[in-house]
Order: structure tokens, then C-alpha cells, then sequence
């Protein structure tokens, strides 16, 4: 079976709950579109998992790409003497950005690995994907960290630069393809059915037309979702 799950944000235990639920085994495979991390304490250790399953692709979240370019900074801090005034200056705004925005636990983990593990971080980031194309159950589909924006019919997926996948959502008032389904996380999906609060009881899957959202917000208080692209099946821890 073929799998989709988003968002799992450093929880370890989510993570581990879902893999046992849908008895993940080496004859299926799983998408994860993107942010396995930010704010929970354990998305290097998710990802590194993850890497070492020849059946399972994380896609580029806005998570994994703010990494990729804050890392390799505190690499270079944790491996030197310093840097220079200017260059710390230069790096400052964009590092406290992330920082307040999920990256705090993740530099925390970074800087507790040893220089071996540090780079392996490193090198796993720089092979993700950024969109992925399934056919399974007699369907396609277009995986997607968040969006696909000034989407045009026709328009390559390897046109749409990083920014216009992994920010933003998609408009739920319009098809996308009318042969694919597009699916999508980020945007958690209590926000989708136009819910106040994200961590309420109910917390579900986004389906409507050819979209499916999959981000139940885990890490604000719902609940990690994934659906099975072969039947549509729903699970949640």
C-alpha cells in the first residue's frame, strides 16, 4: 500500500504510534510531505529513520528548507573559532525567524550530535524532493508539502520554484487537474473547514473534490493523519 502522511514535527511517538497502526511493512511505501521537522524535540531523529527505509521519500517542507540554510551557519559556528561580526550580523534576522517559528528544537537536537551526525543531517537534507508523482488504485496523484501556487494547467511540476510549493495553501474552491488529486499538508485542517481551534476534538483528513489536506495540526493539539492512496483508507494517531 502506498501511504501519505505531513506534519510530524519532531514527535517521535506520533511518528512510531502510526507506523505500528498501519502496519508499515517492507511491501508498502510512505510519502511524508514535508515538516517532519520543527517544534517537537526529535525531527532529526524522524528524518534520519526515515532515510535509512528504501520504501518511504520526504518531500521539502518550509521546515526542512529554513534548515538547509540555517545548519550549515551553526555547523560552521559549532566547527570554527566564530564568525565574523558582520557575516553573524547578516545571518542574524533569518536565524531568530526560524528560531521563533519551530527551528529552536531543531538546532537544540543539531547541536547535541556529534560532527559525524551533524553532516549527516546535512547531506540527508540536500537529497529531498521537492514534489512527487504516485499512481496506485487506479488513480494519480500530485504530493505537495503546501501548494502549488500560480498554478497553470499544463505548468511542470519542476517549473514551480520552492516557494511556490511549500508556503501558502491551495484555493479549495478550484480543481487543480481533473485527472489527479492533489494532496497537501501545512495548512492544518481544522483551518480548511473554516474551524476556530485546531486542537478540537474531530480533528480529520480535508477532502473535497480532488484535494486532500492531511495536516491535522499534532503538533498544535490535533492529531497526526494519514490516508492510504490506494484506498482512501484514513488513520489517525
Amino acid at each position: 500500500m502506498h501511504y501519505a502522511v505531513s506534519d510530524i514535527n519532531g514527535l517521535w511517538d506520533k511518528y512510531e504510534a502510526l507506523l505500528a497502526q498501519i502496519d508499515f511493512g517492507p511491501d508498502d511505501f510512505l510519502y511524508v510531505l514535508g515538516n517532519v521537522l520543527g517544534r517537537g524535540p526529535e525531527g532529526l531523529r524522524i528524518l534520519h529513520d526515515l532515510s535509512l527505509k528504501p520504501n518511504a521519500q520526504v518531500l521539502l517542507g518550509n521546515q526542512e528548507f529554513a534548515a538547509m540554510i540555517c545548519l550549515p551557519w551553526l555547523q560552521e559556528e559549532l566547527s570554527s573559532d566564530g564568525t565574523r561580526d558582520d557575516v553573524l550580523a547578516a545571518r542574524l534576522q533569518q536565524v531568530l525567524s526560524w528560531k521563533s517559528d519551530g527551528g529552536a528544537a531543531v538546532m537544540e537536537e543539531f547541536t547535541r550530535l556529534p560532527l559525524a551526525g551533524r553532516q549527516l543531517v546535512l547531506d540527508e537534507l540536500s537529497r529531498l524532493e521537492r514534489t512527487a508523482e504516485v499512481s496506485c488504485g487506479g488513480n494519480r496523484f500530485v504530493l505537495v508539502h503546501a501548494n502549488l501556487e500560480n498554478f497553470a494547467p499544463g505548468r511542470p511540476l519542476g517549473d514551480y520554484g520552492i516557494g511556490e510549493l511549500i508556503q501558502g495553501k491551495p484555493d479549495i474552491g478550484s480543481r487543480y487537474f481533473d485527472d489527479r488529486y492533489l494532496v497537501f499538508g501545512h495548512t492544518p485542517t481544522p483551518l480548511l473547514y473554516e474551524r476556530e481551534r485546531i486542537g478540537e476534538e474531530g480533528t480529520q483528513i480535508f477532502r473535497q473534490d480532488r484535494l486532500i489536506g492531511i495536516n491535522c495540526g499534532c503538533v498544535y493539539g490535533g492529531r497526526l493523519g494519514c490516508i492510504c492512496l490506494d484506498t482512501f483508507a484514513e488513520y489517525y494517531v
